[in-house]
């Protein structure tokens, strides 16, 4: 069976969800412009998950004290709230069922990202009792009876088989530093902290990752040593693990890869099909062989899936992923004809379903002007209730558009971009800014909200986000074409984009400022450097300012692996491309910078360390007094807090209506 979509591309006219709650909201005629804390401050709403039998759901929500607390909803009766967790000092995020009568959390201080407790985990009763740390990054034992795991433990969720067990993972440092860090799996009970070890002296060496059967059984381990990626496979009821592949991480481009086990114990892989996307197929472990055809495939897209799973017997009901647009492929009549009946109702809007036992679901819907709203729909009674919204004081209508496209670049090349248009009516092109997304080898482009696009596009600017060659979810040779190409055609891709935009008749051609942050910090400067001809000003942040950087600052959070091996052959090699590594260095180009820049750091980033920003300030303003300069002493590599947020926002803000504006001299 070969499931094939085609883009899943939704056109909107936005006959939005809310009618289906919410009275319908009454416009001006002349929109007002949304405030920037509108677009920054923390969600109303950030999370709901069903329990188990769907008798209950939790809810994440903000309280008046501005902190996020848990709270469980009975679906029998929402009007029945029972406050599980609150806090006046951190939020609580992120929480799952262990089962019906349990839940673990996650707690974090964004506004201190000192506070030791970021990140740690409880797990609690749903009526509020027998609150139990199960994650600290504090002294183990803190006098308490039962004691908490150490922060080189991670939770991989719950057991799922009734019982108050959760499955966890321990760290432990390679035998090398050519090896990635090890992961030895763990059962706990959420309540006693009592530790069993699922493997005992079963364990593969510096296994990684794991794929589990519906037993809770580790049957795939995967390893990373040097340039080396490993697959180890153990038969059901068997001891012995056998090593099932090995391969050269950055050049076996058409290796395999086991991504989950269905409840039938059938093995789902990926691989590239012949025309180089990532497709879906069935394996057959025993004989190491891929079923002739894919199980699941996107026209144009990779195909990167994550299964739904009936949560009792895992039972394989459909597939999540994206093309244009995300989408869900039912393998279930029943789920099938439940998302018809919902997208019949929530018009314009992707519409994700979770159901309990075929009697309630949990619908979340969102698009690209609607950050968000969660629903509880019970099918066999046609009942709606509205459960929350991520941000109320969004409104759809007042947000732009963005839609997906695909150009041709100088060398031919086919280029994906989203585009989002102002809501605003104004005519004739319009000035924009080219976004550019960090990584880069990431997929930077989602048709979804976005903050940052849609506060730039409140603001009148044309948003171009293009997903330049080099960025994954696009096949093998769109990905592969960005390898050494940092400053190179990289780059010329968001000039094309930038012209390309302007051949449209959307966008002034004097008017084009570039951003973005950690590469898209990079490519703002050799925009700037490279293109001061297209890109009139930019706005880099936690960007990178030279290559040879990334390589000798130790503090830095990349692998030392990914420094060695990873680096050399998709970034530049220090000695064979030396030359080219200088050419395309916005440090050693600094010289070139004329137009005007803003630039701001975190002084706790350790991915993009500071010394990047100052090095390269330093170089630039011995040439360019137009460079405006911010740090955040409380943020890392981007910011968490909506102060810091706010302010940086509306520095760009200024910023671009400054040297956007129509009178400044080019």
């Amino acid at each position: 069976m070969t499931h094939i979509t085609k883009t899943n591309k939704i056109l909107l006219g936005l006959a939005c969800c809310l009618n289906v709650v919410f009275a319908p909201v009454a416009l001006a005629q002349t929109p007002v412009r949304p405030s920037i804390e509108s677009f920054f401050s923390k969600s109303n709403f950030s999370s709901a998950e069903l329990s188990p039998s769907g008798k209950y759901l939790s809810v994440i929500m903000l309280g008046k004290n501005g902190r996020h607390f848990l709270a469980v909803v009975d679906t029998a009766n929402v009007a029945k709230i029972q406050v599980v967790s609150k806090s006046d000092s951190v939020d609580m995020f992120s929480a799952h069922w262990v089962n019906d009568e349990r839940l673990y959390f996650t707690i974090a201080d964004p506004s201190d990202s000192d506070d030791n407790r970021n990140g740690e985990i409880y797990a609690i009763n749903r009526d509020g009792s027998d609150q139990v740390q199960i994650i600290t990054s504090r002294d183990a034992s803190n006098g308490r009876k039962r004691s908490a795991l150490r922060g080189d433990y991670r939770v991989h969720g719950a057991v799922d088989d009734g019982s108050d067990d959760l499955l966890v993972g321990k760290f432990s440092a390679g035998a090398t530093s050519d090896s990635a860090k090890s992961e030895r799996l763990y059962r706990i009970n959420s309540k006693t902290l009592e530790l069993t070890d699922v493997l005992g002296d079963l364990q593969p060496k510096e296994v990684t990752g794991w794929i589990l059967d519906k037993e809770n059984q580790p049957r795939f381990g995967f390893s990373q040593i040097k340039d080396r990626s490993i697959i180890h496979y153990r038969e059901p009821g068997t001891k012995d693990w056998v090593e099932m592949s090995n391969v050269d991480t950055f050049l076996d481009f058409y290796a395999y890869n086991p991504i989950f086990i269905d409840g039938a114990g059938q093995v789902y892989a990926q691989k590239k099909n012949d025309e180089g996307f990532n497709a879906v197929y069935l394996f057959d472990p025993k004989t190491r062989k891929l079923a002739d055809k894919p199980f699941f495939q996107t026209a144009d897209f990779d195909a990167n899936v994550d299964p739904i799973f009936e949560r009792n017997t895992r039972k394989l009901l459909g597939l999540r992923y994206e093309s244009d647009a995300p989408g869900t492929l039912w393998l279930d009549p029943a789920m099938q004809a439940t998302q018809k009946t919902v997208d019949d109702k929530l018009k314009g809007t992707v519409n994700r379903i979770t159901c309990r036992n075929g009697t309630v679901c949990l619908v979340s819907s969102f698009s690209d002007q609607d950050p968000g709203h969660f629903f509880l729909f019970k099918p066999q009674l046609n009942d709606w209730v509205a459960v929350g919204a991520l941000h109320t004081e969004i409104n759809p209508v007042e947000q732009g558009r963005k839609d997906f496209y695909r150009f041709t670049a100088r060398d031919g090349t086919k280029i994906p971009v989203y585009v989002t248009q102002p809501a605003s009516k104004a005519s004739g092109p319009r000035p924009a800014v080219v976004l550019v997304h960090g990584g880069p080898y990431v997929r930077g482009g989602h048709w979804r909200w976005n903050r940052e696009t849609q506060f730039l596009a409140s603001r009148g600017y044309v948003v171009i986000e293009a997903d330049y060659r080099g960025s994954t979810g696009y096949g093998m040779k769109h990905e592969h074409a960005g390898w050494k190409q940092w400053g190179l055609a990289m780059q010329d891709d968001l000039a094309d984009a930038a012209n390309w935009a302007v051949a449209q008749g959307w966008v002034d051609k004097n008017r084009i400022a570039i951003a973005g942050a950690s590469y898209g910090g990079y490519a703002t400067l050799m925009g700037l450097i490279k293109h001061p001809e297209i890109f009139r000003c930019g706005v880099n942040w936690v960007g990178v300012t030279d290559i040879n950087l990334m390589y000798s600052v130790t503090w830095s959070d990349f692998s030392d692996t990914w420094k060695r091996y990873g680096m050399p052959t998709a970034v530049g090699d220090q000695v064979k491309d030396a030359e080219q590594l200088r050419a395309t260095s916005p440090l050693q180009q600094a010289s070139r910078l004329k137009n005007p820049l803003l630039m701001a750091y975190g002084i706790k980033d350790v991915r993009v360390p500071l010394v990047h920003g100052t090095k390269f300030r330093d170089a630039v303003m011995q040439h360019n007094q137009n460079v405006e300069w911010v740090t955040y002493k409380e943020e890392g590599h981007g910011w968490r807090m909506e102060k810091n947020n706010v302010d940086f926002w509306g520095r760009v803000e200024r910023f671009l209506e400054k040297n956007l504006a129509v009178t400044a001299p080019l």
